[in-house]
């Protein structure tokens, strides 16, 4: 059993080594002795729990997308309007984009290889799905997860270019996607006045990835509406 237990943690620090690897330097940049550096263990180690490279990237790829459904899943959908459900979702996996070096090693493999030789799924199917049921009253659901899914990204990357260290917080992201919110509710809503019943930052501690909502800006004024 101490044996198996070892294994598990070595197995365990080696996906966890190629998630911050990866985030920081890329599929090509996060060479396996990069990778045995970040993880704390020797080449052979890795070699015998994952014998190939690509077997340690489909394990990362799968437990980002672990992650990530484990996230969407206990976000309270119970009392809770679908699109304030949908909004909610979105701020939570932005928690994970902000701390979970998996998650962010994950949204990076699937930008620098949309269709991955292994034929896997992205994390960012998983989302778009459970962003496009939760939008079933509007006009468009699945166009409107997807432009989500699509400007979550886009802000974490430029995010990203902004950073000067390799710590990470979900502030800034959810920030942004705060603020986007704040403009689509509107156009989503049949009756624009409704927004006030929506919080674009989220309505729920479970929206961070962290033990509570990271802090986000109050929310802007929209001007009068008729």
């Amino acid at each position: 059993m101490a044996q198996q237990e070892r294994a598990e943690r070595t197995r365990r620090a080696l996906i966890n080594g190629a998630a911050k690897a990866i985030d920081l330097y890329g599929y090509e940049g996060a060479s396996l002795a990069v990778i045995c550096t970040a993880a704390g263990v020797t080449k052979g180690a890795l070699m015998y729990h994952f014998p190939a490279k690509d077997d340690l990237i489909r394990a990362v790829r799968t437990e980002a997308r672990q992650a990530v459904v484990s996230a969407l899943s206990a976000v309270p959908h119970r009392g809770i309007r679908p699109l304030q459900a949908a909004v909610d979702m979105t701020h939570a996996v932005a928690g994970r984009l902000g701390h979970d070096p998996v998650v962010r090693a994950g949204a990076r493999l699937t930008r620098e290889f949309v269709h991955y030789p292994d034929g896997s799924v992205s994390w960012t199917d998983a989302v778009r799905e459970e962003l496009a049921d939760a939008l079933a009253g509007a006009a468009d659901p699945w166009g409107t997860a997807a432009q989500l899914v699509y400007s979550l990204i886009g802000m974490d990357v430029c995010l990203r270019a902004e950073e000067h260290r390799p710590g990470r917080s979900c502030g800034p992201l959810r920030g942004n996607l705060t603020r986007l919110w704040q403009l689509i509710l509107p156009g989503i809503l049949a009756a624009p006045q409704a927004v006030e019943l929506y919080r674009a930052e989220g309505s729920s501690p479970y929206c961070a990835f962290a033990a509570g909502p990271a802090p986000v800006p109050a929310p802007a004024y929209l001007g009068p509406r008729g």
